[in-house]
C-alpha cells in the first residue's frame, strides 16, 4: 500500500516547526510558586504542596497593597485553615504591581489548587 499523497499545504506544515506558547517555568521557595511574566515582573502563588499540607482554607490576609514595596522574605500572605495558620513570604524583592483582592473576598479559592486562580499578587523586582 502506497501512502496517502500530502497537499503542498500538508507537507509545509508538518515540516514547519509549530510555534506554541512555551510553559511557564515555575520557581517554588517555602511554599510560593514564582513565575516570571515578563523581564522582571513575576506573579506569585501558593504551591500545590504548601496547600495540600496546610489543609481546606478558610482565611486569607493579604497585609499588602499595590505599590508597596517588599524586600524578600517580607509577608504576603497569612492564610488559616483547619489545621494551622501559616504565614507566606515573597522570594523576590520589588514594588507591588498587583494584588488579588479576589482572596480577601472568598479566600477558598485557594483551595482549588488553580494557578489562574490562587494567584497572590504580582510583583517587578528592582
Amino acid at each position: 500500500m502506497s501512502e496517502p499523497t500530502q497537499s503542498f499545504w500538508q507537507r509545509l506544515f508538518s515540516w514547519w516547526p509549530r510555534h506554541k506558547a512555551p510553559a511557564p517555568q515555575l520557581t517554588i521557595k517555602d511554599g510560593v510558586w514564582l513565575e516570571q511574566r515578563d523581564q522582571g515582573h513575576y506573579r506569585l502563588g501558593l504551591s500545590s504542596d504548601a496547600l495540600e499540607q496546610i489543609g481546606e482554607i478558610s482565611f486569607a490576609d493579604l497585609p499588602v497593597l499595590d505599590g508597596d514595596v517588599l524586600a524578600e522574605g517580607d509577608d504576603i500572605l497569612e492564610v488559616e485553615s483547619d489545621k494551622a495558620v501559616e504565614n507566606f513570604k515573597t522570594p523576590v524583592a520589588g514594588t507591588i504591581t498587583k494584588v488579588n483582592e479576589g482572596l480577601i473576598a472568598d479566600p477558598t479559592r485557594l483551595n482549588e489548587n488553580s494557578q489562574t486562580d490562587n494567584w497572590v499578587l504580582d510583583i517587578q523586582s528592582h
